[in-house]
């Protein structure tokens, strides 16, 4: 399923309308894209869908945030944001570690560089590719596993 969207907003809307029905209280999302093809900015959307009330911002130097989920519009508990950018190379400490948090129920996942993980398809529920098609507009795909 292939999508182009034209601004922030919409990308946020587009996804949220075809992952909120899937939102059974543990679902993981990875987001593949260049640097600035607006990963963390899909994140920040979908958040404000989830009722989260924090300030979202890119986890790159904590590798994971995490944030409450302050309505009822899913069975999870909280959002998680991890960003593995700078673990381009993981240890076998790093794996397990984030295989953990990929195993967590009650919890949205959003995973930004998933591919830095070996075999990461198979922790993914969905894989979104994030393609800039200009100054504002992405070309999103839907490679659900």
């Amino acid at each position: 399923m292939t999508f182009v969207i034209e601004s922030e907003k919409e990308l946020g809307d587009i996804v949220w309308q075809k992952i909120k029905n899937k939102l059974d209280g543990k679902f993981v999302v990875g987001l593949v894209g260049d640097l600035g093809a607006g990963k963390t900015t899909l994140v920040k959307e979908i958040a404000r869908h989830l009722g989260v009330k924090d300030h979202v911002v890119s986890p790159t130097f904590n590798i994971r945030k995490s944030y409450e989920l302050s309505s009822n519009t899913c069975k999870a508990n909280y959002l998680q944001h991890i960003d593995l950018y700078r673990v381009s190379d993981p240890k076998q400490a790093d794996i397990k570690e984030i295989e953990e948090w990929l195993s967590e129920e009650k919890c949205v996942t959003f995973i930004e560089w998933p591919q830095y993980l070996p075999d990461f398809k198979k922790f993914m529920d969905l894989v979104i590719e994030i393609k800039p098609q200009g100054k504002a507009s992405r070309k999103l795909e839907f490679l659900w596993t």
